[in-house]
């Protein structure tokens, strides 16, 4: 009978734990929804008039598609257009006297920098002189033909030898008409342009061929900058490139893609570029610094006003209406125009309206949200 009994007992605590087990393992009931909860949180780039701004101080219109030309970014600097570097060097040896002009004075082709006593540049004086006077008397008498010819030759070769020393055609018209040496040759400019460079003072003596200055003729600059490898494809020679430097604000400056180097530089990974810039008036200087854009081709982008553009961060946005009080800042990829206009080139789909005036107070509402 105890036995039984205590059979009956164990199972009636088993039935007893497992009920408290599957009491505690039931699920919560749901909670009655709350009117908060039913309202979706405005996202961070999404801007309603219900958060605290009026509409009316919002102004949009409609992106106009159009066709405007692609172009790269670039900056860069200006140098000196190496093919328009002359050096005014000694055709003879000797002691440099006077310098006329010194770095950084413009000068005209032909006009005088400096002069050099040569005993060698004399001498040539003398054989013309002489040159000349055998020719005549021999020309005013009834001397042999042969011999006139013969003091001819004499003469031309004494003149092509002073002009071969650096003797310019006014320098010997001079002493022929006064029929007097000049103790000093004349060193004249071969071209137009600024003096760029001096490498000897006054009583310096030269060699044949060393340099007295270097010239530059600056009507045209060569502008130098760097693409990236993205850009390589879209690069042609003759593109048209337009830029301003902050040494002259308001002006917008041209020029043309001359060169494209062959090899890309191993220090940067980029690709060096060279336009030909024409310069009149030296507005101009080398060394400026310069940011500008090329011009690679046309397609066709949505275009906005500048104002409607956001630079955020190395990144431009637009705010669009996609409500009837509801605008979307939207992340977009373009570039300015030469008009107070930018090109979305990526990121608008499709033409919704774009706000134009009021995106700044949209963009500070978005970002307090």
């Amino acid at each position: 009978m105890k036995r039984w009994f205590s059979l009956a007992a164990l199972v009636l605590v088993a039935l007893a734990v497992g009920f408290a087990a599957g009491h505690r393992a039931a699920p919560p009931l749901a909670a009655e929804p709350t009117a908060q909860a039913e309202t979706a949180p405005v996202a961070a780039d999404v801007v309603q008039s219900e958060q605290g701004f009026s509409s009316d101080f919002v102004k949009t219109a409609m992106p106009q598609r159009q066709t405007v030309p692609d172009s790269i970014p670039v900056t860069g600097k200006l140098a000196l257009d190496k093919q328009q570097l002359r050096i005014a060097a000694a055709r003879v040896a000797g002691r440099l006297g006077r310098i006329f002009v010194f770095e950084g004075q413009s000068v005209s082709a032909g006009q005088p920098l400096a002069e050099i006593y040569s005993p060698d540049y004399l001498s040539a004086e003398n054989e013309l002189l002489l040159a000349r006077r055998f020719r005549d008397t021999l020309s005013a008498g009834s001397s042999d033909a042969t011999l006139r010819e013969d003091a001819a030759e004499t003469y031309r070769a004494a003149l092509n030898r002073l002009k071969v020393l650096g003797a310019a055609g006014q320098d010997i018209a001079a002493l022929e008409k006064s029929g007097q040496v000049d103790q000093y040759l004349r060193v004249r400019a071969p071209i137009s342009g600024v003096v760029t460079q001096r490498n000897v003072d006054p009583g310096g003596y030269l060699n044949i061929g060393d340099s007295l200055m270097t010239l530059a003729n600056t009507d045209t600059l060569w502008l130098y900058f760097n693409v990236y490898d993205a850009d390589y494809a879209a690069l042609k020679l003759g593109q048209e490139l337009s830029f301003h430097t902050s040494a002259l604000p308001g002006e917008t400056f041209s020029g043309h893609v001359a060169f494209i180097a062959p090899s890309v530089d191993p220090n940067t990974h980029t690709l060096p570029v060279r336009c030909d810039i024409p310069n009149p008036g030296m507005r101009l200087r080398p060394e400026m610094f310069i940011s500008g854009t090329l011009k690679t081709a046309e397609s066709s982008a949505w275009v906005v006003p500048r104002s409607a553009v956001l630079r955020i961060a190395d990144q431009d946005y637009l705010f669009v209406q996609d409500g009837e009080r509801r605008y979307r800042r939207t992340p977009v990829q373009g570039h300015a125009l030469e008009t107070d206009q930018y090109a979305v080139t990526g990121g608008l789909a499709a033409p919704l309206p774009v706000v134009v005036d009021g995106a700044v107070l949209l963009n500070q509402m978005a970002g307090s949200n």
